[in-house]
């Protein structure tokens, strides 16, 4: 199993939703840690509070990127790139991950609610759809010049 599946298994197992597992992920590469923000993030959860509208898995790739492009300060810039990666991110998963098809979780891997708690109808390829999409932000943030493991003040 390589190192992506392993966070992925390793935060998934400890209750972080997709898009917690991408940020925390994405906060891990950089030698840090935002607890606010991994719970903030948990509102994308599957499709947006259990509605199960956008995959959580690729707003959370949408995040990630904008980790690194968009503007957190008040005299800080967003990186104009950023909004072409988000693009090229989605367009991606819709084409390469949903094959054309709708890009919410309930169509592709099923949200249920039992007792007020949200469920998945395919944990496992939650996982897959996460990994696949981790490396996709990565690949377009390196690809832009941008290296994922340091803060904007750092780069």
């Amino acid at each position: 199993m390589d190192d992506t599946r392993m966070m992925i298994l390793e935060l998934g197992s400890k209750g972080y939703s997709c898009a917690q597992i991408l940020l925390a992920g994405g906060l891990r590469l950089m030698g840090r840690e935002n607890p606010d923000l991994v719970r903030a993030m948990a509102g994308l959860a599957q499709g947006v509070g259990c509605s199960g509208n956008i995959c959580g898995a690729v707003s959370g790739g949408a995040c990630l990127i904008a980790l690194h492009t968009g503007k957190g300060l008040d005299n800080e810039q967003p990186i104009t790139a950023g909004q072409a990666l988000m693009e090229e991110l989605l367009d991606w998963f819709r084409s390469e991950v949903c094959a054309g098809g709708e890009i919410t979780c309930d169509a592709l891997l099923g949200v249920t609610q039992e007792n007020g708690v949200c469920r998945l109808m395919e944990p496992v390829r939650c996982g897959d759809l996460v990994a696949k999409v981790w490396e996709k932000a990565l690949a377009l943030l390196l690809a832009a010049g941008i290296d994922p493991s340091l803060g904007r003040e750092e780069a």
